[in-house]
């Protein structure tokens, strides 16, 4: 009945509220199939998928959103390691005349 022993953050529902979205600790944007059960009253997880990888940063917001159809995603994420710009310094540096 689990369906992630690892955790996750980022929750969020697919619109048609049959399935849940959640990034995994390695990153990865999982996909969780949801039903109800036939006595209306329990939630039944089915096993978790992976569907991509993320350049998530690790941060508590919520860094993407699904689409209206629960097929598309906008991530707010990160393209290469960040760090700081190559500085050049010139000594003894005269403009021109």
């Amino acid at each position: 009945m689990l369906f992630s022993i690892n955790g996750g953050t980022q929750v969020r529902w697919n619109p048609n509220g049959k399935e849940l979205f959640y990034i995994a600790p390695d990153g990865r944007l999982m996909a969780v199939p949801i039903r109800i059960a036939p006595n209306g009253q329990t939630v039944v997880p089915s096993t978790a998928t992976a569907l991509f990888a993320t350049n998530l940063r690790p941060y508590k917001r919520q860094q993407y959103m699904v689409s209206s159809d629960g097929r598309s995603f906008v991530m707010n994420s990160v393209l290469e390691p960040t760090g700081a710009a190559p500085v050049t310094v010139i000594l003894n540096w005269k403009p021109k005349p």
